[in-house]
């Protein structure tokens, strides 16, 4: 089946687990690309994969959609700020290396640099390291643009936003000082020889593991562990604390799912590092914790609007969509013209196999956002499976209009990445 094989391709190259996103997903980000193509079914599309190699770093780009703002769950920069003042700067007169990966459109490379730089550092005391697949994302982390979208959440934590950002028209750009204390790698965790040259003593590596199979888990958190020197700190995920290996303690510090690799131990890739993830982690469980998805409703429905939404989609990655249903209901309950949460419901109800909901919930995002293309796309996907092919080729065409406009907007503003 090309579907299968399409995942197996993506699980080659960059360990994509795809039941951690989901076969949908994938499906409509391959729905997405085959449009793009002209092609004209699934096997074709699976042909073209296979022949031209630029196509797989095309459906790797459409699968991996950064989803992330700046300062992104604040416990972690908070500790960080406190390692710093406490104990780096009282005992190291060397320069604090540090790693981001996966740093997605850069918003937490750069959040890691202002945190240093509010913790005493100045920018010829440490180096940022910021890799990751996407081509696409490290263009627009390396320009620095971004939109008020990307303060949400606490974003603008301690003022940032005025202190290290410009105004360009209705976005803000990272002033150069911040910008180039980080350097922009496109690099693969899971290719031999990465992160071989030197040692990092922070590393951020948040909401990557989770996506991985058993295999490439492994090998990713055995390269993780040898660029991590003795005693560095190791921050992860909330959903990712029952991956860590054995060697590693974790730091008593509420919601930064921060550990301290042991001294002069590394890992031999037989610790704790499970092939399957549960369902619900051990992170998840912590009461103060903002990412918390408790296997009751009344518990789910507890955090505040503007987490709602979030934790809907990361309760939806781990399979739990009859929560996550709710959560994306009570959210539009308050917020009814936001386009984003009725595709998500829309993509909630296709996997629960709530077929008209899941089409009344796309046809919404629509009328909102007439350029939605995962809207688009859903929508195309549900009219051609009860035989509308007619509707689903429409829908198709009016994607293949959108997407000719976004290439040729990424064409125009593309540069070099290091």
């Amino acid at each position: 089946m090309a579907q299968e094989a399409i995942e197996a391709l993506l699980r080659q190259k960059i360990g994509l687990d795809a039941n951690s996103i989901g076969s949908r997903t994938i499906a409509r980000a391959v729905e997405q690309r085959q449009i793009a193509c002209g092609l004209p079914d699934r096997a074709a599309y699976l042909h073209h994969l296979q022949t031209v190699a630029r196509e797989l770093e095309e459906l790797i780009e459409t699968v991996v959609v950064p989803e992330t703002w700046f300062f992104r769950d604040t416990e972690p920069f908070v500790y960080l700020n406190q390692y710093v003042r406490s104990e780096w700067l009282k005992a190291n007169f060397s320069i604090l290396r540090v790693l981001s990966v996966p740093c997605s459109t850069g918003e937490e490379p750069y959040s890691i640099a202002m945190t240093l730089l509010d913790s005493g550092l100045n920018p010829t005391q440490f180096c940022i390291d910021a890799v990751d697949v996407s081509k696409r994302a490290l263009l627009k982390a390396k320009q620095g643009i971004y939109s008020q979208r990307a303060f949400r959440g606490g974003g603008d934590r301690a003022g940032a936003k005025g202190r290290y950002f410009e105004q360009v028209a209705d976005s803000y750009q990272v002033k150069p000082f911040v910008r180039d204390t980080v350097k922009f790698i496109q690099g693969n965790l899971l290719n031999p020889g990465f992160l071989a040259g030197g040692k990092y003593q922070v590393i951020f590596c948040r909401n990557l593991l989770i996506y991985l199979d058993g295999a490439a888990r492994n090998q990713g958190m055995q390269a993780l562990d040898r660029a991590l020197a003795p005693g560095g700190l190791f921050f992860v995920g909330a959903a990712e604390t029952g991956q860590i290996p054995t060697n590693y303690t974790p730091i008593r510090h509420p919601i930064a799912f921060a550990y301290r690799k042991g001294d002069n131990v590394s890992w031999n890739g037989n610790g704790r590092v499970p092939n399957v993830l549960p369902k619900v982690t051990r992170a998840i469980t912590t009461p103060d914790s903002p990412f918390q998805a408790p296997p009751t409703i009344r518990a789910v429905l507890s955090p505040p609007p503007p987490q709602q939404l979030e934790i809907a989609k990361q309760l939806a990655d781990r399979g739990q969509l009859i929560e996550a249903a709710k959560l994306g209901e009570l959210y539009l309950s308050a917020n009814r013209t936001h386009a984003e949460a009725y595709v998500l419901l829309g993509e909630i109800y296709q996997g629960l196999d709530r077929i008209e909901q899941a089409e009344q919930s796309f046809s919404k995002a629509i009328y909102l956002n007439p350029h939605a293309i995962n809207a688009l796309i859903g929508l195309a996907l549900l009219k051609e499976q009860r035989g509308d092919f007619l509707g689903a080729e429409i829908l198709r065409q009016r994607v293949q209009r959108l997407l000719k406009i976004q290439n040729k907007g990424s064409n125009n503003g593309s540069s070099d990445v290091e």
